[in-house]
């Protein structure tokens, strides 16, 4: 590596929302038919880990903003979306909206990005926080179960893993 790529920002938030789009693909692969769950799950996974190595290599480097990590409106953030989950999680048994946890954890994450948007000012956030809001809200009314398949994980995984994916290589703004 030369002397300028070693001097170029390091692309930490947009590494992080390329691994989580992987593990969206893997949650969306759980509500296909078992014998595609495996196969469908890895390919996710490979394709963050190739888009993340893309990502580091690229001369102009998207996703930058590490400065977000130590401001109050990040940490904020973070700290609300873990509380709303883990509330969420203890309430659903209690009125039976386990079958919901996917959508609403997706909706959960997709608000937490407004922090993030606030952290840094940076209008990807809003995007990603309204791609997965929508996709995560829509994919709640679909059916839980249906011939074989789990349509709700399914479109709210593949569709979140897909606002992730392209969110990362956005041009900061």
């Amino acid at each position: 590596m030369d002397a300028i790529a070693d001097k170029r920002p390091r692309p930490i938030p947009a590494t992080i929302g390329l691994f989580f789009g992987g593990l969206w693909c893997w949650l969306g692969a759980q509500g296909l038919p078992p014998i595609w769950q495996m196969p469908v799950g890895v390919a996710g996974i490979l394709a963050s880990l190739l888009l993340i190595a893309r990502l580091w290599r690229m001369k102009t480097l998207a996703g930058t903003g590490n400065a977000m990590f130590g401001r109050s409106a990040y940490l904020l953030a973070v700290a609300f979306e873990v509380a709303a989950i883990v509330l969420f999680t203890n309430l659903a048994p209690k009125y039976g909206w386990q079958d919901q946890l996917i959508p609403v954890v997706g909706i959960i994450v997709g608000l937490h990005f407004i922090g993030l948007w606030r952290a840094t000012m940076m209008t990807r956030f809003l995007w990603i926080a309204g791609g997965m809001v929508a996709i995560s809200a829509a994919s709640a009314f679909l059916p839980h179960a249906w011939n074989g398949l789990d349509p709700r994980d399914a479109a709210c995984g593949f569709g979140n893993a897909l606002v992730l994916w392209f969110g990362a290589f956005q041009p900061p703004k």
